[in-house]
């Protein structure tokens, strides 16, 4: 961990030094041995925090956050479910307009559900720019591939940039077959936008994560 991020840990960011000390367990009060907590000196353990901190189990900690890819591990499988359909929303915004037919229009409203439907047909088109949908619908091979697997594919361009071992602590795994061809400044604007489909429309204390 790098001096000025540790820093801005301490300062703007304690939302995400919480979740830090969280990930590492840093948060578990140290249990005493039976046979200290059963002998006369117990009571001197329990008031000398020096003495309780050299009893605290030692763990492997983990603290490359700086990272801000390696963030979403903090992200519940459930969310992360949320953010994959709600960014398919969001990309195929104008595909779900435009699409009249009974039986095309069901599908999606299946897939997606009703509510991120609802969702991609109204306020889910003015996160992400034209020319950034465009060029990522443009990646598939169908429409409808594109409504189902293009959340996945923004995911999976997102954690290319995440370490191992943060991606071994997410539940939610995210592959894709589609790899997108994204430039380094349309790379950095999905994953901005991302983040605030995240924070905006599933959970507010995110904000404080990736900020």
């Amino acid at each position: 961990m790098n001096r000025e991020f540790a820093l801005s840990l301490l300062t703007e960011k304690r939302e995400l030094l919480k979740k830090i000390i969280e990930y590492n367990h840093l948060d578990e009060k140290a249990v005493l041995p039976d046979e200290i907590m059963q002998s006369s000196c117990a009571q001197s353990y329990l008031d000398n925090h020096a003495l309780m901190r050299k009893l605290s189990k030692v763990n492997e900690g983990y603290f490359e956050f700086e990272i801000p890819a390696n963030r979403f591990c903090f992200c519940s499988e459930e969310h992360l479910e949320q953010l994959r359909k709600l960014l398919c929303a969001c990309i195929c915004s104008q595909i779900l307009v435009s699409e009249i037919k009974k039986e095309q229009v069901t599908k999606y409203r299946e897939y997606l559900g009703e509510e991120i439907y609802s969702f991609g047909l109204r306020r889910g088109s003015l996160y992400i720019p034209n020319h950034l949908k465009n060029r990522i619908v443009s990646s598939f091979s169908s429409t409808e591939q594109a409504v189902r697997e293009s959340g996945n594919a923004v995911l999976a361009n997102i954690l290319e940039k995440a370490s191992a071992q943060s991606l071994e602590k997410m539940s939610f795994k995210v592959e894709s077959p589609v790899r997108l061809d994204l430039s380094d400044s349309d790379e950095r604007l999905i994953f901005d936008c991302t983040i605030k489909i995240l924070c905006l429309e599933i959970d507010g204390s995110c904000q404080n994560i990736f900020n």
